[in-house]
């Protein structure tokens, strides 16, 4: 049983394209929201096996990396820089989707200490549906309108944050590898 991220993904938006780069970052968490339901089936089978430790690390870093420094990117940047641009409809849509943050936290929290633990009851759900739900809602909602609405000035500001955040210095073209 094969739990790793299936297929290679394709080059990542740079930092001057910090919109695509969210997008892609989405594109990964729902890889690792996949190796989350193969591996809770793994689990089930064959128990933690090296497989599945090397699997549970992998979700394990990339959520406590990437995945922190995705939500800063949302919630300390791209949002308030919306904010400045959005209706009554666009403001609460954004407070919805930013109260989720929490919710899906709290939602990973026991999944991730099942992770560490090798617990042989490791439940995906149910953060991977919250989080498949969050995640399109983004991807339909959020980042179109992102396009429309931010200036280029905004998005080079939200792209140089990005990169700051990640310890890449301002004007580096920067791809991520893995990290969101």
């Amino acid at each position: 049983m094969q739990i790793r991220e299936r297929g290679t993904p394709g080059a990542s938006p740079g930092f001057d394209d910090p919109l695509g780069l969210l997008a892609a970052c989405h594109d990964r968490i729902m890889a690792h929201c996949a190796t989350l339901v193969r591996l809770e089936n793994h689990v089930r089978v064959c128990g933690f096996d090296a497989e599945a430790c090397i699997a549970s690390g992998r979700v394990i870093q990339y959520f406590a990396e990437a995945g922190r420094w995705h939500h800063e990117d949302e919630e300390r940047d791209l949002v308030p820089l919306l904010k400045l641009h959005a209706d009554e409809a666009l403001s609460s849509l954004l407070v919805r989707l930013m109260a989720e943050h929490r919710t899906l936290e709290a939602a990973y929290a026991p999944l991730h200490e099942a992770l560490v633990a090798r617990d042989l009851r490791l439940t995906a759900e149910p953060y991977v549906s919250l989080m498949r739900a969050h995640v399109a809602a983004e991807n339909v909602e959020v980042l179109p309108v992102a396009r429309i609405l931010l200036a280029p000035e905004e998005v080079a500001q939200l792209g140089a944050a990005m990169a700051s955040r990640r310890g890449v210095r301002q004007g580096a073209r920067g791809r991520l590898r893995d990290g969101g």
